[in-house]
């Protein structure tokens, strides 16, 4: 496995990308990714106007919010710990 280049980094600016430099936010993460799952599955792709869909302009917004999310979820520690947990 690949260790983590910002933890070589001794400069303090960087010190967000470094491992524990993150805290985790797995409600959130859920939540893009099923924003994400019904703006690929609503039969209108989000160009007509119906309640509860999602306008297809918020895909770009959507997707990053998930790799953020999934970045935090890395990098604070959380993910070893459920793999781990997994592993038992």
């Amino acid at each position: 496995m690949k260790e983590n280049p910002a933890n070589a980094i001794k400069d303090t600016m960087w010190k967000f990308l470094m491992d524990k430099g993150q805290k985790s936010n797995i409600p959130a993460l859920k939540e893009y990714v099923y924003d994400l799952i019904q703006m690929t599955t609503q039969k209108t792709a989000g160009q007509r106007k119906i309640k509860d869909h999602i306008k297809w302009d918020e895909l770009d917004m959507t997707m990053m919010s998930i790799v953020i999310e999934a970045t935090c979820l890395v990098l604070s520690g959380d993910l070893d710990l459920i793999e781990k947990k997994g592993e038992e």
